[in-house]
């Protein structure tokens, strides 16, 4: 079953997005408008799945030196 996560899930890294880190919305907003994020929304509400989530980041981890 696909997990849903509302940005402030995400900014408050909260049960729904446990095991990921903070996004604050700002750097939310930007990584939309550059479609670096898969998102969806349902009426005005933007809406995230988990795995597109875990997907950017995957993408986008800088290695530990």
């Amino acid at each position: 079953m696909d997990e849903w996560i509302t940005p402030d899930d995400l900014k408050n890294a909260t049960n729904a997005a446990k095991g990921l880190p903070k996004i604050p919305i700002n750097t939310q907003n930007i990584l939309r408008s550059k479609k670096l994020i898969t998102y969806t929304k349902t009426g005005r509400n933007v809406i995230y799945k988990r795995v597109w989530i875990e997907e950017y980041l995957e993408k986008n981890i800088r290695k530990a030196n």
